[in-house]
């Protein structure tokens, strides 16, 4: 298995997912089997995949289970909720890699004989994909699968909620919706309009203009967050709340221009602003009472992070075999753990010069003389000379084991087993939400953004900002603290679109621009042969 093989390959769950799929379709088509997760055209999968401290279920044996004849009694629904959960782990894979690779923050170089897979990783990050090149092939296409996998398996949840009565049925129907909203919005911000499917019928289905989409999206959050708790007791964390479903919608109207916007050949015409729809949906959670920021910055990432008073939409991770987050061995170099890490994804120069010394958040980086982190001894590298992480790459075709710093922000879990820690990945935390409300405020023209800023720096040991800032200055200010609190936490792709600098971040090292009407991934290939009703992203 390549490297980029092993980071695609999270947990046991999707694991058994791929050789579950071949008995589950035998009551399916042949073509089903052929187009799972494909362009819309998916029947999901009622799979009875644990997702251990959320819904505490336990996986059943599977054979030729179908929606109409599973989804029966309560348990066997609730088995096909924690199936929509568990599918969440597959985002920090694929739609995590091309959010982060693709931009300023993070890049896979090329280590020898390790990390080219067919040049997926360098086409990544360079933005020289094309709808049928190695980035789109695998990651791209990966994310694509990935998530409408978790549209259709929250359609067939849905689709057996109208024939089985169960306890807090309308929490349930909430909870599933807004998973599916979850994963709409993931689709969104990659590859724009996309076909919009309710049901289980297999089928080709036309793209929704992204317009659509978006207004899709906001209605479902809308009428599922009435329904959602505020919180669940602590052995269900990680469930739909009011605030996750909140989180998203903040999420969606700081980006509107951009989502509802027109992309062209010619890059993107921005859509309508809803500065104040984000701020009231900020506001929303701020005002809740059911958040706080962590008073130490560092316990947002830890392995006991599921206690974290800023988390609002976690995806949940076990130190158990196959069901543990791998970001440590994505970054670090092969002897700094056991087991043997893959040396891969390492930081910009750019981003960790960002950072003021002072600033604790920098503590995320490794650079100069590194040990190895469950002994605190000094290592070497495979021709035993002292490991030490360069702040440079000289050549991303050819780099060596040792450059470029790396970014562990998640730390490795001291009751890890094997590769999985039980670190929990947040999508959204509160100090997102704040900055969310300083970019409202801001570009309403109001106050209040520059002490929201303060707060957070204040919380790090960063330098205070003083004195009087115009609108632009403090857009740049905002932008840049989001930088500096949400590295490698898969939001750069959206924040660079936004601030219209994605295209344009890396001309000065390539022969030529890239195209503005990149800030849309590729339709891929794959899908476009599956569903002939697709239509193809412009440019492209």
């Amino acid at each position: 298995m390549s490297r980029s093989d092993a980071t695609r390959m999270p947990n046991g769950e999707t694991r058994r997912t791929l050789t579950q799929v071949a008995d589950l379709m035998k009551s399916y088509s042949r073509n089903t089997a052929r187009t799972a997760g494909l362009a819309g055209l998916i029947l999901a999968l009622p799979l009875a995949a644990a997702m251990q401290g959320c819904t505490d279920l336990k996986e059943t044996p599977l054979s030729s289970i179908t929606p109409a004849n599973y989804y029966k009694n309560e348990a066997e629904v609730m088995s096909g909720v924690s199936s929509v959960y568990a599918q969440l782990r597959g985002t920090v894979d694929d739609y995590y890699n091309v959010s982060e690779i693709s931009t300023d923050e993070m890049v896979v170089p090329t280590r020898g004989q390790d990390w080219y897979d067919n040049g997926q990783w360098l086409d990544l990050h360079r933005q020289t994909w094309t709808p049928n090149s190695p980035a789109t092939g695998s990651l791209i296409n990966g994310a694509y699968n990935t998530l409408f996998t978790g549209v259709a398996r929250a359609n067939t949840v849905l689709d057996a909620l109208n024939r089985v009565t169960i306890a807090d049925q309308k929490k349930v129907v909430a909870e599933v919706r807004t998973l599916r909203a979850l994963y709409y919005y993931m689709l969104m911000d990659l590859f724009g309009g996309v076909p919009i499917v309710t049901d289980i019928e297999v089928k080709p289905r036309a793209r929704a203009t992204r317009a659509q989409v978006f207004a899709f999206i906001e209605k479902e959050l809308n009428e599922s967050r009435v329904d959602l708790p505020a919180s669940w007791p602590a052995d269900q964390n990680g469930r739909m709340t009011k605030g996750a479903a909140d989180a998203i919608l903040a999420s969606m109207y700081v980006n509107a221009q951009v989502f509802t916007g027109t992309v062209t050949a010619s890059g993107l015409q921005p859509g309508q602003a809803k500065w104040a729809e984000a701020a009231a949906a900020a506001d929303r959670i701020l005002n809740s009472g059911v958040y706080s920021l962590a008073t130490n910055w560092r316990s947002n990432f830890a392995a006991n992070n599921a206690s974290s008073p800023e988390n609002i939409l976690v995806i949940k991770f076990l130190n158990a075999d196959d069901l543990g987050l791998n970001f440590p061995m994505r970054v670090l170099h092969y002897n700094q753990f056991t087991p043997s890490p893959w040396n891969g994804f390492a930081a910009l120069a750019e981003t960790y010069n960002a950072f003021d010394a002072a600033d604790q958040r920098r503590q995320i980086f490794l650079i100069g003389p590194q040990v190895n982190l469950e002994t605190g001894q000094p290592v070497t590298d495979r021709a035993g000379t002292p490991l030490s992480f360069t702040l440079t790459i000289a050549d991303v075709t050819q780099a060596k084991e040792n450059e470029g710093p790396r970014i562990l922000k998640w730390p490795i879990d001291p009751a890890h087993v094997a590769q999985n820690n039980g670190n929990d990945y947040a999508w959204f935390r509160l100090a997102e939400i704040m900055l969310i409300k300083a970019e409202a405020l801001n570009e309403q023209g109001q106050a209040g953004a520059l002490a929201i800023i303060n707060q957070l720096r204040a919380r790090v040991g960063a330098p205070q900002y003083t004195g009087t800032y115009t609108q632009a200055q403090m857009r740049a200010m905002i932008f840049n603290e989001r930088l500096l609190e949400l590295t490698a936490e898969g939001k750069r792709r959206q924040d660079m679109i936004r601030a219209g600098t994605y295209t344009s971040m890396f001309s000065y090292k390539l022969p030529a621009p890239v195209p503005a009407y990149k800030v849309l991934m590729p339709i891929p290939q794959t899908q476009m042969q599956t569903n002939p009703l697709l239509e193809q992203n412009p440019g492209y």
